[in-house]
């Protein structure tokens, strides 16, 4: 196992030198073996950065007071500073261990500053454990690089400086200092994939193979260097097919797309994806746009979602969109032009212009309902809307979402797109109208329950 005494501490002096502008370390503190032996070796090594230890308090166990006081009176030993973070774990259908992890790094994130490294404990056992349990997903070399040592988290970076050592020289490095650590009771839960592996699978790999996990590792490390090449390709490929933005969504061109192979075509996709912060589609999901949309006639009704968000081609274009809601039948509201109003999925605002819509009246504001007719500004006769918005070009699934100005029961103004004959004076308001093309909260591109340690 090496030097034990030394082994962490020497690791952590030939790693953490080589992170250029770190004004503090900040550690992951959860009190178990893993974050107190790097606490421990770190307050060892003299680094002239201050050091300060985190714990997340998520209160899911019984035991979580008594770990923060654990972790409280730790960092008094060692003369390292301590603070606490208590999160609001919220199960939103990923599983309770991804809702705590998600709120988990949240808390970091709020925490850490410009010039902050935040330190994490993972090692090698951990790294082969997400290796295999990537492997039972189907990952591919993005997947399988598993747990990254460095990345980038809010304003600040994230290193995980322990990934070549294993878990047995941790224990050992632990039980030659005489550290006290704490022991999560979910540990011993083997309804959860990852403790089933640890407790079952592990050592049985371990005992036949003794440098499986090193060897893993690499293979991680080779798969890693794969992604990033590819994403490289894919990111180059993304410039040449006309990235735009637009009310009604981000959109790439349809024939440009077509000229690509299939397989570069579906990573593009997901980088496309991962480039605006949306979860990423399935492999089912990507064949589905492939069959669908990219391979199907021009202006399809054909739509593929996931996650909340939509794909669909129109007029040469591949368009990805927030999906929107179904509106209320007859909901309505009302306006005066003078402040924004918000529609949920959209938002109406107003400025000056030379011509527009009279200010200090009462609008009504709705949406579609079938059979409105109306005579655009500077038209000789008026016509259905559902012709003119197709004149207009407006996309498909923004036509049942365009609001509707009325005065009593006329129709004056149609979103942005046009004033009705009639209503437009000089000096007035114009519409500005924006749909939203993200979610409040966004999807975790990680969609794992609950086993993932990234």
């Amino acid at each position: 196992m090496g030097d034990a005494i030394n082994i962490v501490s020497h690791t952590l002096r030939r790693e953490l030198p080589a992170l250029e502008g770190v004004k503090r370390w900040v550690v992951g503190l959860s009190g178990g073996l893993d974050s107190s032996v790097l606490l421990h070796g770190l307050s060892l090594c003299g680094f002239s950065q201050p050091i300060i230890a985190c714990h997340i308090h998520h209160g899911l166990s019984d035991h979580a007071d008594q770990w923060q006081e654990h972790c409280q009176s730790f960092c008094a030993e060692l003369g390292v500073a301590f603070v606490d973070r208590a999160v609001a774990v919220s199960n939103l259908g990923g599983g309770v261990e991804e809702a705590a992890r998600q709120s988990r790094y949240q808390a970091f994130e709020d925490l850490l500053e410009p010039g902050d490294c935040l330190l994490l404990a993972h090692h090698r056992d951990d790294q082969a454990e997400t290796l295999l349990l990537r492997l039972m997903r189907g990952a591919g070399p993005k997947g399988l690089a598993a747990i990254p040592a460095q990345r980038p988290i809010g304003k600040a970076q994230l290193y995980r400086p322990l990934l070549e050592l294993s878990r047995g020289e941790l224990e050992a490095y632990a039980q030659t200092h005489e550290l006290r650590w704490v022991e999560d009771d979910s540990n011993s839960d083997e309804g959860f994939d990852r403790n089933y592996l640890r407790r079952q699978v592990m050592p049985l790999l371990q005992a036949r193979w003794p440098e499986f996990s090193r060897n893993w590792q690499a293979s991680a490390e080779l798969c890693r260097q794969q992604s990033e090449l590819s994403e490289a390709l894919a990111v180059d490929d993304l410039a040449e097919m006309d990235p735009q933005r637009d009310r009604a969504g981000h959109n790439l061109s349809l024939k440009a797309l077509q000229q690509l192979p299939s397989s570069r075509r579906q990573l593009l996709l997901r980088v496309w994806c991962e480039q605006l912060n949306i979860a990423c589609p399935s492999r089912a999901q990507l064949l589905q746009i492939e069959q669908q949309l990219i391979s199907h006639r021009q202006d399809s009704e054909a739509e593929v979602q996931w996650a909340g968000y939509s794909m669909r081609c129109y007029q040469q274009r591949l368009y990805l969109y927030l999906t929107p809601a179904t509106p209320e039948p007859g909901w309505t509201t009302s306006w005066d032009l003078t402040h924004s109003l918000s529609l949920g999925s959209s938002q109406l605002q107003t400025e000056q212009a030379d011509v527009g819509l009279q200010a200090g009246r009462e609008y009504g504001v709705c949406y579609r309902s079938g059979g409105e007719r109306c005579k655009p500004q500077g038209r000789n006769h008026s016509q259905t809307l559902k012709k003119l918005l197709q004149e207009y070009g407006l996309q498909p699934w923004l036509r049942d979402r365009v609001p509707l100005l009325y005065l009593g029961d006329q129709l004056v103004a149609v979103g942005d797109l046009w004033i009705c004959d009639g209503y437009a004076v000089e000096g007035g308001l114009k519409i500005d109208w924006q749909t939203r093309l993200t979610q409040d909260s966004q999807p975790s591109v990680i969609s794992p329950s609950g086993q993932d340690l990234d």
